[in-house]
């Protein structure tokens, strides 16, 4: 059966998804998830807290994980 258009499933945290955002940080913001508080990893490539994702392109496979920087004392 034909994926529907727009729609693909990429690996997010471990889990299999379906996305329809165009970028990571598209598809991060929908989640709740601020990149300048959080080290992403995509397709192998590591990005530090604040980096631009917005012309980084979400492909379908691909995976992402999101390591969120916290304070504590």
């Amino acid at each position: 059966m034909p994926a529907e258009e727009g729609k693909m499933t990429i690996r997010y945290q471990g889990e299999t998804v379906d996305a329809t955002a165009k970028t990571v940080a598209e598809f991060l913001s929908a989640r709740g998830v601020d990149p300048a508080k959080a080290i992403v990893e995509y397709g192998g490539e590591v990005y530090a807290p604040g980096a631009d994702l917005s012309s980084l392109a979400l492909v379908d496979g691909a995976t992402l994980d999101v390591f969120k920087l916290t304070a504590g004392g």
